[in-house]
């Protein structure tokens, strides 16, 4: 009994393993639901137009490494560590990428989308984030379709507000088609553009045979290879790069040449500015010079008239000694009358006139105001020789100003 419960229980355990494994599946692919190439490549385009940031192993909104940019739309991509390997169908790079929205890109070590018309767009790096470029940018190895995506065959598909002609598994490009009654140019971008010449229009027949080649029996504008594609590719993207270049190089012209005029108005009005102040630096280095000599010139005159009076006063003085050491004729007379007053002890001296003592006292105050007046005059000149020895000319400024 108890052994016969052992195989039921075994077996309850390996019927549960089994549902297990057959319901797996369906979960992922109902977690893919809507899953389309076109809707994958827009969904890595708003990432580029939105800015989404690199954060390594990111797999939300806004936040994602390269992986994480495919797995972050509807849950695609099955083993997000092995995405290559996951998918049912790829191919290598170097024999030309099918022209399919939505396509995965594998290097080594790192994955993008490509988005169509030879351009892709991957996570690249925390401080390039988001990137969308030529595929000649990036050594791509292989192309795969990302598994839980859905990829058109046949009909129209819209990306980017652009439609596009599905025919044989990839869109069409460089043709003239009649579809469903109406005239459609395709171009290289494969973008379709409504007219066009009815006579060489090839008329569509629907075909849901997966192939990567278009062709038809009526015009061999339509038949194309992968390697064809991708050098169209490669070449739209290269003139555009061209001329991006050309015009990047004609506004860089543009700016040196405002720059160029800029730097000559500024050097004239500088040179303007400098001479009108040189101008000015010498009319007041001239404005100073009249005002010393003027100064100079009353130093001068003051120092004369000093000079005259005490030479006056000198003479003023001396013709009173001349007075009293030459007697008159009178006092000679007199001379043997008057003995006792010659003859008194200290009476010339003490004896000395008021008017006498005046003027030597008023000659010793000029004396000392002379003296003084000399020394401030001598002190005022030693300062404006010092003055004069640090005084460098406005002329002599600008030429320094010009040599550096």
């Amino acid at each position: 009994m108890i052994r016969k419960m052992k195989k039921f229980l075994s077996l309850l355990a390996a019927l549960a393993v089994t549902v297990t494994a057959a319901f797996s599946a369906p979960t992922q692919a109902q977690a893919a639901s809507g899953a389309t190439g076109v809707g994958l490549a827009e969904h890595c385009m708003t990432a580029y137009y939105e800015r989404w940031s690199y954060v390594y192993g990111g797999t939300s909104y806004g936040a994602v490494d390269c992986s994480g940019l495919i797995v972050t739309y509807k849950g695609v991509g099955g083993c997000r560590t092995d995405l290559l390997g996951a998918s049912s169908e790829s191919g290598l790079v170097s024999n030309g990428v099918p022209r399919i929205h939505g396509l995965g890109l594998k290097q080594p070590g790192h994955v993008g989308v490509y988005v169509g018309n030879g351009m892709f767009v991957d996570a690249r790096s925390e401080s390039q984030g988001i990137c969308y470029q030529s595929m000649s940018r990036k050594n791509w190895v292989y192309w795969f379709k990302v598994a839980g995506v859905t990829y058109p065959t046949t009909g129209w598909q819209t990306f980017m507000g652009n439609r596009y002609y599905y025919q044989n598994g990839q869109y069409v490009i460089n043709c003239t088609l009649n579809i469903d009654g109406e005239v459609y140019t395709f171009g290289s971008d494969g973008i379709a553009h409504a007219g066009g010449d009815a006579s060489s229009a090839t008329t569509v027949a629907p075909s849901n045979k997966n192939s990567y080649s278009t062709s038809s029996s009526t015009s061999s504008s339509t038949t194309t290879s992968y390697s064809q594609s991708s050098a169209a590719s490669a070449e739209a993207a290269k003139k555009a790069a061209e001329e991006a270049a050309k015009k990047a190089a004609e506004e860089a012209k543009k700016a040196k040449e405002e720059a160029e005029k800029t730097a000559a108005s500024l050097g004239e009005s500088y040179a303007l500015t400098v001479l009108s102040d040189t101008a000015e630096d010498t009319a007041q280095e001239q404005k100073e010079l009249e005002q010393e000599a003027n100064e100079q010139a009353a130093l001068v005159a003051r120092q004369e008239e000093e000079d005259l009076l005490v030479a006056q006063m000198a003479t003023v003085e001396e013709d009173g000694n001349m007075a009293e050491e030459v007697p008159t004729g009178s006092d000679l007379e007199s001379q043997d009358e008057l003995p006792a007053a010659q003859t008194a002890p200290g009476a010339g001296e003490e004896g000395a006139s008021p008017a006498q003592d005046g003027a030597t006292t008023a000659f010793l105050l000029v004396l000392l105001t002379a003296a003084a007046g000399a020394g401030v005059l001598y002190g005022i000149s030693l300062r404006k020789k010092e003055q004069r020895a640090h005084y460098v000319p406005a002329k002599d400024m600008v030429r320094r100003i010009l040599k550096k």
